[in-house]
């Protein structure tokens, strides 16, 4: 472990896996809607296709993740993300929408499988060390592919209107993640004869869930955001809202690769508090909004916040949690962030409907706030420097 490099061949290979996953996973995301309408559905089963997915993934997340622990994480990664890629063949044969409900389900399950391990996996290879790092390295994978893939997605079917295409490229990008995990070597934890605690022992880890719900409270926000800003900004006399996230996207570039370092040098609380702060910041400037410039800012603020704080949040699950559960914690913790995007986007979006999007946000930033509170208070007293020993 000692002699861990960013240029190690698993590493590289596993950055390229999740790059070319989640490039799958985004390029389809925003034409979802889209291609519900065209299989005749409605708006409420829009909803449901997006949550079919993410209960599945959910709740059978911690038990893949359980299952890396005594097995392997490579082999759970493989399994993710082959099905994965193989469901996307069956898209372009659906002709109804209750068909892809179960679709959707089946795709969940093979994410809830590629999440659990591949984040094991990570916090399996890097030093206690240099976690914080190499985790917010890790995570600028997925920031660029959000950052290509969504837009590459839908120019597609505004050029051509063609669906099976863009399930047939989607199916090509994951299979290119497939290639690159089976070049990565398997990990299992180094622990000889100990048992894996049971998931709900480990989610009742006070580290466990204190990291989850603090991951929560930020993601409720982020998942407002994300659903509701292009209807906010245009309110708000802004037609370019597309400044905002790409501003975000850049930002959290950049606090990926520089904070996760800090964490390590300073201290997991030194990065995540004052870091939510801003996260806090940016949403409550919302209600201010009046210009594309302001909205830099608060996209800017908000990035260096989420980006900064996610890395050095995972790490300090993975150093309070012993090595034979890392793989049942992080199922567990990550799947808070599905969790937090959906409330976002169906319980806020209900404030939103009845108080105004201003208050939304506000009760967003309030929100946001309770989880600093919570992480404060909930791990003052058994926090060090790099958790566990390895």
């Amino acid at each position: 472990m000692n002699k861990f490099s960013l240029w190690s061949k698993d590493f590289i290979f596993l950055c390229i896996a999740n790059f070319f996953y989640f490039g799958s996973f985004y390029l389809i995301l925003p034409i979802l809607p889209q291609y519900v309408v065209e299989l005749g559905g409605t708006p409420s089963q829009i909803g449901l296709v997006t949550g079919y997915f993410t209960l599945a993934s959910v709740v059978l997340r911690p038990y893949l993740g359980k299952y890396a622990d005594e097995h392997g994480r490579k082999r759970v990664m493989l399994f993710g993300v082959g099905f994965f890629a193989l469901l996307f063949v069956v898209y372009s044969q659906v002709q109804e929408v209750i068909p892809l409900y179960i679709l959707r389900i089946l795709h969940g399950v093979a994410h809830g499988a590629f999440i659990a391990a591949c984040f094991a996996y990570v916090a399996e290879l890097a030093p206690v060390e240099r976690r914080g790092e190499v985790l917010g390295v890790f995570g600028v994978s997925n920031v660029v592919a959000m950052a290509l893939f969504p837009a590459w997605g839908i120019a597609i079917i505004k050029s051509t209107g063609n669906f099976a295409a863009l399930f047939t490229l989607s199916f090509a990008i994951a299979a290119a993640a497939f290639l690159a995990v089976a070049f990565v070597k398997e990990v299992k934890p180094q622990v000889k004869k100990a048992k894996a605690e049971s998931i709900f022992v480990v989610a009742r880890q006070r580290a466990v869930w204190v990291a989850s719900l603090t991951l929560f409270a930020a993601a409720t926000t982020y998942g407002a955001i994300i659903t509701f800003l292009p209807v906010y900004a245009p309110e708000r006399g802004i037609s370019n809202f597309g400044v905002f996230f790409s501003t975000y996207a850049g930002f959290t570039l950049i606090s990926r690769v520089v904070a996760g370092k800090l964490s390590d040098r300073f201290g997991r609380r030194a990065v995540i508090i004052p870091f939510m702060c801003l996260v806090a910041i940016a949403v409550f400037f919302f209600p201010l909004l009046y210009d594309s410039y302001l909205l830099m800012f608060i996209g800017g603020c908000f990035g260096l916040g989420i980006g900064a704080f996610m890395p050095a949040l995972s790490a300090y699950v993975v150093d309070e949690t012993a090595p034979k559960d890392r793989g049942s914690a992080l199922a567990f913790f990550t799947a808070f962030m599905d969790l937090g995007i959906t409330a976002g986007s169906v319980v806020l979006g209900l404030v939103g409907g009845y108080l105004g999007y201003d208050s939304m946000f506000v009760i967003g930033g309030i929100i946001v706030v309770m989880g600093i509170l919570l992480f404060a208070i909930g791990t003052r007293t058994s926090y060090s420097a790099h958790g566990r020993t390895e």
